[in-house]
């Protein structure tokens, strides 16, 4: 093809040449009849259009071919992995304890249109990082400088300052490195090429291999909602149904469903005569107006307070419709529950008015309630019975957090212990004796002891290091002070609800020491 004097033109047809590009006649065809009518048009078309056409061919062919080259380019970069990285990348999302990516911050703004600007050049024009991003076993392996992914819970350690380019690149190509790894290994598992075998990844973390090795796989059939430790054994919670589990145990058996509409249990407790104490709601009838119930998932329900025997007989259901609540949604909503050695039953429950705590007698009428002028205390807040035979309860004031005991015939708090975890640590949910003098404290940022009167609890596993998920996995402390973690890691829904799929629950007994 005859080329003409213009620069640009020779560079175009230069490049062409190089990318060894055939122009399909059919191209001239469809095109030649666009470019007639242009240079009908426009009185000031002065190119040959014949040229014009020949280039617009080389721009379009030319465009073509580099995106075709650079996503040849990507798919040689994931094809030049061995083995052995393609059977890392996949452990490591077989292993993971969390469901979903997580980061040590949010991106910034910039860095996110930077990243999809990046990404662009990474599929298109084979724009690769100079590394490939490191994976570390734990967060505690992380020095602070630069990016790593955290393995056990799937976490994108950033640096405090803005991410270069190469970083975001690095974290781009890791997402198609684990992609690819895991085409990869499905296809052999699915042809019977390799298995594989959870014995085999490597467990560095000393806290996260202990995890794994007191990890017992439920094999029972109930969808677990809520666990909580009893006197000895666990106790599991379902819709219409509670089952026993001995510590340690992978079956269940049935305790009790003598349920005679949809309940849903919120608190469970059982002391140490082997009385259990039930915080649920029963789904009532629609009365219109709600009055004396609270609605869940679009349904009416009443909350209430039952009390069973050790045998597991009903001896007194309480109506907590009848207390004095603040009438939303969650009103009435028990979150936990705590007898002590006199019998006293305390109740900590969504709506309540003016008030920390309930305290009912052991037949479940009415005491009095707990109160205070400077402190607040949160529905999820944690509740216990210590060795030394105090109450002790969750309280915070503004963005501090701590915990106080219960002076039950004042009707106030007793001792107070403040600024225990570093400002800003979200909840204390569960609270439970460790040692005789000693506590311990679940949060959403991790777990903490404390002895009452320290200055400050210790930090014994951030949220971060745990070797499952976190936020939503239902928890218990045992008497000995280990905490136990129903993990489950696929779940099914039935119209608006949620249900936990039995077969993938894990119990994790994590002992917690001082």
């Amino acid at each position: 093809m005859k080329r003409g004097t213009d620069p640009l033109e020779q560079q175009l047809f230069q490049m062409a040449d190089q990318e060894k590009m055939i122009l399909p006649d059919t191209l001239y065809e469809k095109t030649e009849p666009i470019f007639v009518r242009l240079s009908k048009q426009r009185s000031g078309f002065r190119m040959n259009w014949k040229r014009t056409l020949a280039l617009a061919a080389v721009l379009t062919a030319l465009c073509s071919v580099t995106v075709m080259a650079a996503v040849s380019a990507v798919q040689q970069r994931m094809e030049a992995m061995n083995e052995q990285e393609i059977s890392d990348y996949f452990a490591q999302i077989q292993t993971s304890r969390v469901g979903a990516d997580h980061y040590s911050r949010p991106f910034t703004e910039h860095e996110q249109t930077r990243m999809e600007e990046l990404k662009i050049s990474y599929e298109e024009a084979a724009v690769f990082p100079e590394k490939v991003l490191t994976m570390i076993p734990t967060a505690k392996a992380y020095k602070g400088k630069g990016i790593a992914f955290s393995k056990d819970n799937s976490t994108f350690f950033l640096p405090e300052e803005d991410m270069s380019d190469e970083e975001l690149l690095q974290i781009i190509d890791f997402r198609h490195r684990r992609d690819y790894s895991l085409q990869i290994m499905n296809e052999k598992i699915t042809a019977g090429e390799t298995v594989f075998l959870e014995e085999q990844i490597c467990q560095e973390d000393d806290f996260a291999a202990a995890a794994r090795e007191t990890a017992i796989s439920y094999t029972g059939e109930l969808e677990i909602r809520m666990i909580a430790a009893g006197q000895e054994d666990l106790f599991l919670m379902g819709k219409n149904a509670i089952h026993r589990m001995a510590a340690g145990s992978s079956d269940s058996e049935l305790f009790f469903d003598d349920f005679h509409t949809d309940t849903l249990i919120h608190a469970f407790y059982e002391d140490q005569n082997g009385t259990v104490y039930l915080g649920l709601n029963e789904q009532t009838e629609d009365t219109g107006d709600r009055t004396g119930g609270i609605t869940i998932a679009g349904r009416p329900y009443r909350p209430s307070l039952w009390i069973l025997d050790a045998d597991g007989t009903v001896t007194e259901k309480v109506d907590l419709a009848a207390l004095p609540l603040q009438g939303n949604d969650s009103a009435g909503i028990v979150r936990s529950m705590v007898v002590d050695e006199q019998g006293y039953i305390y109740v900590r429950a969504a709506g309540i008015q003016d008030a920390l705590l309930i305290v009912l007698d052991s037949q479940g009428n009415y005491v009095k309630s707990i109160t205070s002028d400077t402190y607040t205390s949160h529905d999820m807040g944690g509740l216990c019975l210590g060795k030394d035979g105090r109450i002790y309860t969750q309280i915070q004031k503004g963005s501090q957090m701590g915990i106080a005991t219960v002076d039950l015939q004042q009707g106030t708090l007793g001792e107070i212990f403040m600024n225990l975890v570093p400002e800003g640590t979200v909840m204390l949910d569960i609270i439970a004796p460790v040692s005789d003098n000693g506590l311990v404290f679940w949060g959403y940022d991790g777990i903490f002891t404390y002895r009452p009167g320290d200055p400050k609890a210790d930090c014994i596993l951030p949220a971060s290091e745990a070797p499952f998920a976190w936020e939503n996995t239902p928890r218990c402390a045992l008497p000995d002070g280990r905490l136990v973690f129903a993990d489950c890691t696929k779940y099914r829904t039935e119209g608006e609800e949620v249900f936990r799929v039995p077969e993938y629950t894990r119990f994790y007994y994590l002992t917690c020491t001082q």
